[in-house]
């Protein structure tokens, strides 16, 4: 084991499908020059679904025991889903499962074992590649990267001296490099993890909930209460939501031409029901008021009035 320290255009209704814009654009009597790929997949309570882009068709894509399931993650190509569960009695491990999403199938199950301490809240991220999964860290474990057989493969337990904190966490980036956060700084390291070179300096007082694109080339996270882009290399900062209220991610589209927005986010972790409001934007690098401005799209699926809620895993990918 290696250980290392440290829109073809169409003119979309804003009545008929998928999306609903603001007044103004009504009053204007124009259409939505839009091309919306893929499938959106969002969770509100125990329930998990699919949204199609192209339809506006909302579908279950599956159902959790909120007693026993701790969380979820999509391959970028949804052909995975990976599953971290908590099984009664046990306090010291998690249960990983593998399913194909084409036919619900499990592919793989395995236990989970962090090497320090109890911890039932480990969940996993699989890489773009779908070869590799990786565990953020928790209070008392830091990152460990595993094969799709649950054997690790590395472990990166601090940096330097310094050891991970439950704030600190990590991605996956393209070719398998990670993008690492600690402290207030964003790091970039290559497999086999023992190297860091450092993204940007972080020195805000609120950030996270980082994003990669699928090429690879930007970033996404929240700054204090509104989303920004960057480059991969850090540079090119630059915010792109503005609101009265606050925004929680945001999530590239599978062609990486727009980003759905977690807003109006409202947070409530005593009571278990912070929330937020899905809408979208393009990410193109310009500012958007995620209250007024006509190119916001509002999430809302066919037959439905009512903008998506979520208040968990929310991700956007091609199938």
């Amino acid at each position: 084991m290696k250980r290392s320290y440290f829109v073809y255009v169409i003119q979309v209704s804003l009545i008929s499908i998928l999306f609903l814009s603001c007044s103004k654009n009504d009053d204007k009597g124009d259409g939505v020059s839009l091309t919306l790929t893929g499938h959106i997949y969002h969770q509100y309570t125990s329930d998990v679904m699919k949204i199609d882009m192209r339809t506006g068709q909302e579908t279950s894509f599956f159902s959790y025991s909120a007693y026993s399931t701790v969380g979820w993650d999509l391959s970028r190509d949804g052909k995975l889903r990976i599953v971290s569960t908590r099984e009664p009695g046990t306090y010291d491990r998690n249960l990983f499962t593998i399913v194909n999403t084409a036919n619900d199938q499990i592919i793989k199950s395995f236990e989970y074992v962090p090497r320090n301490g109890n911890s039932t809240r480990n969940t996993g991220k699989i890489s773009f590649d779908n070869s590799m999964i990786l565990v953020a860290p928790d209070a008392a474990n830091g990152i460990a990267i595993m094969d799709m057989d649950g054997d690790i493969k590395y472990e990166m337990t601090g940096i330097g001296d310094e050891p991970f904190s439950t704030s600190d966490d990590a991605y996956w980036l393209p070719d398998n490099n990670i993008l690492v956060r600690f402290q207030n700084k964003l790091l970039r390291s290559a497999p086999p993890y023992n190297n860091l070179t450092l993204v940007k300096e972080m020195n805000y007082e609120k950030w996270g909930n980082v994003r990669i694109s699928n090429n690879g080339q930007k970033i996404s996270m929240y700054i204090n209460k509104h989303i920004f882009l960057m480059d991969a290399n850090g540079s090119n900062l630059v915010q792109v939501t503005d609101s009265n209220g606050d925004e929680a991610f945001g999530e590239f589209s599978p062609d990486d031409k727009f980003l759905l927005v977690g807003s109006d986010y409202f947070h409530a972790p005593a009571s278990g029901n912070s929330h937020w409001f899905l809408k979208v934007i393009p990410a193109d690098g310009k500012k958007y008021n995620m209250d007024s401005d006509q190119e916001v799209i509002s999430v809302i699926p066919t037959g439905e009035t009512s903008i998506v809620r979520a208040n968990g895993t929310t991700v956007w990918r091609q199938q």
